[in-house]
């Protein structure tokens, strides 16, 4: 009989041992779908976004028609909005530059921030090549802290540092992979 209890414990806890593996592994199935992006928190535009859009954009000096026409066709109002508010010194730049600029850019936030850090350090810098090399960028906060950072420990001028890190991008090309078909 001893035996027999053994191994109904055995299968007992073969049994167990199952049920709990396949519960973590339903556990771990489930995971990135509780991981998902909430789109519709940042979605969530509504006609006041689009009215504090058009106010920002009427007290920078931007023509009514041309405020108008740059919020209706944000998808991001606040952050259109936001981008020719937060650039400083833009009294030197024609608001239309600005608003251009914030309009053609992906981030328009990260292009404020690149502008300010890379021209804060610099009063010899062009601010419109500094507000131009920004939105070319794909990551402007990135190339700020290249242009600042290579500015800090060179030699060289802001306009040769950021001809550097735009040439560069995001990775030095000579490690880049070709992708040249072996015959």
């Amino acid at each position: 009989m001893p035996n027999f209890s053994l191994r109904s414990h055995l299968t007992r806890f073969s049994m167990l041992s199952l049920v709990a593996a396949g519960f973590s592994v339903g556990l771990i199935t489930a995971a990135p779908a509780t991981a998902a992006f909430d789109f519709r928190s940042r979605n969530s535009v509504n006609e006041r976004d689009y009215a504090t859009c058009a106010s920002s954009l009427l007290e920078t000096g931007i023509a009514e028609t041309d405020a108008a026409s740059a919020c209706a066709r944000s998808l991001y109002p606040l952050e259109l909005s936001s981008c020719v508010d937060s650039i400083k010194n833009n009294e030197t730049l024609a608001a239309t530059d600005v608003l251009s600029a914030c309009q053609r850019v992906r981030r328009p936030l990260e292009l404020a921030t690149c502008y300010n850090e890379i021209e804060t350090g610099d009063d010899a810098a062009t601010r419109s090549d500094v507000l131009d090399h920004c939105r070319r960028s794909l990551l402007p906060e990135r190339f700020s802290s290249c242009v600042v950072g290579i500015r800090q420990e060179t030699t060289l001028s802001t306009a040769a540092a950021m001809g550097t890190c735009i040439d560069s991008g995001d990775a030095p090309s000579a490690d880049l992979p070709t992708l040249t078909p072996l015959r």
